[in-house]
């Protein structure tokens, strides 16, 4: 487990969201308790599917389905002052305002008063996905959304410029 972020429930739901079909999604069940076994969970494979399942029905991943051009875990870094900030995307595409970053949280928030307070951590990490795309693709970045998959609640991230910026500062 060295040198790998999250929670076991988290990479596992990742892991699903990584290699499921997003458009047909038979194979859930069966994929969520693979990856619950390889996390050391396996007695939580329903909550994976569950989790996995909201994400899919989810109105951003409908969004991403209809790009015709998607992009799971893509790794992302580029110079920034005197560093290289980098990290991996969850989920990529490309509208014809911009590209749009969607990030996967499990984190066990429910009400939107702990969405809110989450918001304010989770800042930083999408002012520097979006900061990362722009510089290394030269295309604007229209929206970061977190989404929380235990509330099923989509948030998108606001002031994304101002963010961006304190990346870069």
């Amino acid at each position: 487990r060295i040198g790998r972020g999250g929670t076991n429930l988290g990479r596992a739901v990742h892991s699903v969201l990584q290699i499921v079909n997003l458009e047909d999604t038979s194979g859930l069940e069966k994929i969520s308790q693979a990856q619950a076994n390889a996390e050391c969970i396996p007695y939580r494979w329903q909550e994976v599917a569950k989790l996995a399942r909201t994400a899919l029905e989810s109105p951003i991943i409908k969004e991403a389905i209809a790009s015709h051009g998607y992009y799971r875990e893509v790794y992302v870094g580029a110079p920034v002052g005197s560093m290289v900030v980098e990290g991996f995307v969850d989920l990529l595409f490309e509208t014809e305002d911009g590209l749009v970053i969607v990030d996967y949280k499990t984190d066990p928030v429910t009400s939107s008063e702990e969405v809110a307070h989450l918001m304010d951590r989770y800042r930083i990490q999408g002012g520097s996905y979006a900061l990362c795309l722009s510089e290394a693709t030269g295309k604007p970045v229209a929206k970061v959304v977190f989404l929380f998959l235990h509330s099923a609640n989509e948030v998108v991230m606001g002031d994304l410029a101002g963010a961006m910026e304190t990346v870069r500062g």
